[in-house]
Formats: structure tokens, sequence, C-alpha cells
């Protein structure tokens, strides 16, 4: 095989994750084989293999590459630093992570929801996978700053919760995971089309939001 350049070897790297990408809005992630990848990349069986060594490895660029396209921090402080006070930050965190779920759903949510099912159904992948993926602390970080405003509110006296903390964080979290799966199960799957609630995440993160902040004792 003749030399190529860096410059060649990445722009072939990121045709294939572009292509494998583009499978991944189709296909469910359990599902992809290295054939959809082949197939929807041009690339035959035989040079695919001098850049990815197998399927996962290609998954985990993706996932990598899709979580580091859709980094938010920058925003999150940027909300942090221009707020008032700790009620008007919350407000503004949720409506930022409704939006943020609303633009990216189709990719990082539906990525994210499909990743849980196939490490459930092979956990020896998940032991495979899981330790590549190094772009996966977006979500986390914004929570956890949900978590400080709590905590700084608390201790400003702005807040006096109705509940423990620790059930409000729990209650946080587990709406939040149950918000997105359910817009994913709608919006990608076609899931819930016969019922009478439309799912919209900006709606649910504004409606979450005001239950939260009606636990903290908000007037």
């Amino acid at each position: 095989m003749p030399k190529v350049s860096d410059e060649y070897v990445i722009r072939k790297k990121n045709a294939i994750l572009k292509a494998a990408l583009s499978v991944c809005t189709v296909k469910p992630l359990y599902e992809i084989t290295m054939r959809d990848i082949i197939k929807a990349s041009g690339v035959s069986q035989g040079g695919i293999y001098r850049y990815y060594s197998d399927l996962d490895e290609i998954l985990v660029a993706i996932i990598n590459q899709a979580n580091a396209n859709a980094d938010y921090k920058q925003a999150v402080d940027a909300i942090i630093e221009n707020s008032d006070a700790p009620k008007e930050t919350i407000e503004k965190l949720f409506t930022f992570l409704g939006e943020y779920i609303k633009e990216n759903l189709s990719t990082v949510g539906k990525i994210q929801f499909e990743l849980t099912i196939l490490f459930a159904n092979n956990p020896e992948r998940q032991m495979k996978i899981l330790p590549n993926i190094t772009e996966n602390e977006s979500g986390q970080y914004l929570v956890g700053r949900i978590f400080n405003t709590i905590h700084e509110g608390i201790s400003l006296g702005n807040f006096q919760p109705e509940v423990s903390l620790e059930d409000l964080f729990t209650f946080i979290m587990t709406s939040i995971d149950g918000i997105v799966r359910d817009v994913v199960l709608q919006k990608c799957y076609g899931m819930f089309q016969n019922e009478q609630a439309l799912f919209d995440e900006i709606r649910l993160m504004d409606t979450l939001c005001k239950s939260v902040q009606s636990l903290l004792g908000c007037k």
C-alpha cells in the first residue's frame, strides 16, 4: 500500500464515520453491522479495516465525535455567569436542556438511548466500548451545575426544600431520563402515536422546572 499523508487518513476516517452516523439515523445502533457501514461509505471490506479494527471501534468513534460536537459546557457556564439569582439560573438551565434535547435528539439522544439497549443485551461489548467513550460528561455536567445551584440557593436562604435533597436529586435525574426516553421513543421510533399526548421536550422541561421550584419552596 502506498504511503499516504496523515491528512488523507483523517479525511478517510471522517468519511467512514459520517457514513456510519447516517446509518445510525435509520437503523438501531444495536442492529448495525460492519456490512451496513461498508455499503454506506463505499469503502471496500479490506479498505475499511485499514482504518478501523472492528465495528465497536467505529461505534466508539461515532459516539465520541457526536458527544464532542454537542458539548455544551461553555454554554452552561455562560448561563450561570449571566444569571442574577439561583432561581433564574435553574429556569435557564432547564430551558437550555429542553432546547438541547430538541436539537440533538436524532443523533446524541438516539445513540445514547440505543447504547443502553446494546449494553443490556451484550455486556461483553459494554466492557469493550464503555471504557473508550471519552466525551460522555456533558449531561452529567449540566445536572451537576443544577445541583450546585440548588445548594447555593439553600445557603442563601432562597430555597426551603419540602423534601430531602437526596429525594429531590433522584426526582430530577429520573425525570430527565424519562423525558429523554419517551421523546426518543415517540419522535425516533413512532411510538405513542395513538396517544393524545404529543411530547414536546421544551414544554416538558419547563413543567419539570416548575415542579422542582415548587419542591424548593419557591414563591
